[in-house]
C-alpha cells in the first residue's frame, strides 16, 4: 500500500526568500555559528547534515513561516536559530522515556530483494520514519497553537526528514542499515551506516555552514519543482534505490576515494532535497 494513499493532497508552494535576506543571514558573526562540541554517542549525520537541511530549509522558507516557527522555538527558550532544534530528536533519543516511541522513527528498514516501499510490510512491527513524519505533520496541522506538543512535531519534523533522506536509513534490515557491516573507511575501521553518516561528508573537509550555502546556491526552481512530494514514502525509495544500486558496492571492504568519487554528490543532493521539501512543508503548515 502506497503511503500517498494516507495523505490529502497539498498544494505545494515554490518560493525562495530574497537575496539579501539571505546575505544577511549568511554573515552573522562567525561567534553565532560555533561549533556543537562532538558527542561520542551522537553519529555526525547528527551533527553536520542535520544543520546542514535545516539551514537551506531555514533560507527557503517564507518569512511568515519563519516567524510561526520562531513562536514555537520560543516554548523551550533554548534555541535562537531553528537549525538548533533539528538535532533534539537524537538529544532525547534512549534518554528521555517520555520519546521512546519514538526510538525507531529515525529509520525504516526493507527487506533484501524489496523493489519499493510498502508502510504495511515495513512499518508493521516498528513506529518507523515515514509513520514519525506523517504523524509531525498531522500534529502541526491539527490547529494553530503555540504549544510543547507541536513544538516536539516541529523538532522531529526537522530531524527525520533529514533522517530519511540519509540512504542508509531506509535500508536493510538484516544488517541495520549497514552498522553490521564492516568497513575500512580511508584506512579507519567503521560500518558502512557510519560512512553515510559521517564519513564521506567529513572527508569534504568543508565547514558545514559553507558547505550549506555552497549547496543551497546551487538549488535551482526547477529542482523546487521536481523534488516536490506529499509523500514521505517514495523519500524512502529514492534512499533504497540508492543502497541496493551502489551503496554496497565494496572493494573488499574498503572505502576509499573511488568510493567517495562515486556517492558524494548523491549525498549533497539528499541534502537539497531534505532542505527544500522540510522548507515547503512547514510553508504548507505554518505559512500563510
Amino acid at each position: 500500500m502506497r503511503v500517498s494513499e494516507y495523505l490529502a493532497a497539498n498544494q505545494s508552494k515554490l518560493s525562495m526568500r530574497s537575496t539579501i535576506l539571505l546575505l544577511t543571514f549568511l554573515v552573522t558573526p562567525l561567534s553565532s555559528w560555533a561549533e556543537t562540541p562532538d558527542t561520542p554517542d551522537l553519529k555526525r549525520w547528527g551533527w553536520d547534515a542535520h544543520k546542514m537541511v535545516c539551514a537551506i530549509a531555514w533560507w527557503d522558507m517564507e518569512e511568515s513561516t519563519q516567524d510561526k516557527v520562531i513562536e514555537l522555538l520560543a516554548v523551550d527558550g533554548r534555541y535562537d536559530r531553528f537549525l538548533d532544534s533539528c538535532l533534539w530528536a537524537d538529544e532525547v533519543r534512549g534518554r528521555d522515556a517520555t520519546y521512546d516511541r519514538w526510538t525507531t522513527a529515525h529509520y525504516v528498514n526493507l527487506p533484501r530483494g524489496a523493489t519499493d516501499f510498502d508502510i504495511e510490510r515495513d512499518c508493521a512491527n516498528t513506529f518507523c520514519v515515514v509513520e514519525g513524519i506523517i504523524e509531525s505533520r498531522n500534529l502541526l496541522a491539527a490547529s494553530d497553537e503555540v504549544n510543547r506538543e507541536r513544538l516536539d512535531a516541529l523538532r522531529f519534523l526537522g530531524h527525520i526528514i533529514g533522517d530519511i533522506h540519509q540512504p542508509l536509513h531506509a535500508g536493510y534490515a538484516d544488517d541495520r542499515g549497514g552498522n553490521d557491516t564492516q568497513i575500512m573507511l580511508f584506512g579507519n575501521e567503521t560500518n558502512l551506516h557510519s560512512a553515510w553518516d559521517w564519513g564521506l561528508i567529513d572527508h569534504t573537509g568543508k565547514r558545514w555552514i559553507d558547505y550549506a550555502s555552497e549547496l543551497y546556491f546551487d538549488i535551482s526552481n526547477s529542482d523546487r519543482a521536481e523534488w516536490t512530494s506529499e509523500d514521505p514514502g517514495s523519500w524512502s525509495v529514492e534512499s533504497f534505490e540508492i543502497v541496493y544500486a551502489s551503496a554496497y558496492d565494496l572493494d573488499d571492504g574498503i572505502v576509499g576515494q573511488d568510493y567517495y568519487d562515486r556517492h558524494i554528490e548523491l549525498i549533497e543532493t539528499r541534502i537539497q532535497q531534505a532542505g527544500v521539501r522540510l522548507a515547503d512543508w512547514l510553508d504548507n503548515l505554518l505559512g500563510d
